[in-house]
């Protein structure tokens, strides 16, 4: 059940790249972390460029104008292998240059591995879901 936020700087990228960007990252959820298309929550934030910052500088001061791209995966603890959390970090980077166009300064990937206790979804926490299931 993991849950991704993307984070890109407004007017950046079209509804036709974003919903792209959404169909192919639950792809590489489901098929490279083993997780369930159903239960992939995606959702997409964007920033004014003076909300978003590289080296104190924000962009709309920044001659800097690549495609701003960060990506947050979460996770129940324990669920994910470094070997998966790498091929997904490289993928999602490949998925990024081939959808938007390259972005090698200003786009970053996040997996945080969530304490089951900490985190769940229709009221259930991660731990006692796991405890439903088996």
């Amino acid at each position: 059940m993991p849950f991704i936020n993307v984070k890109v700087i407004e007017n950046q990228i079209t509804l036709e790249k974003k919903k792209e960007l959404v169909a192919e990252l639950t792809d590489l959820i489901v098929n490279v972390m083993g997780r369930e298309r159903e239960y992939t929550v995606i959702t997409i934030d964007e920033l004014k460029e003076y909300q978003w910052a590289i080296g104190g500088v924000t962009l709309d001061e920044s001659s800097n104008k690549e495609i701003a791209v960060f990506v947050n995966i979460k996770v129940s603890k324990g669920t994910t292998n470094p070997d998966e959390m790498n091929t997904m970090i490289k993928a999602i980077k490949e998925l990024i240059v081939r959808i938007l166009g390259n972005s090698a300064i200003t786009n970053y990937v996040v997996i945080d591995e969530l304490n089951p206790d900490g985190w769940g979804f229709d009221g259930i926490s991660m731990t006692e879901r796991n405890k439903m299931e088996q």
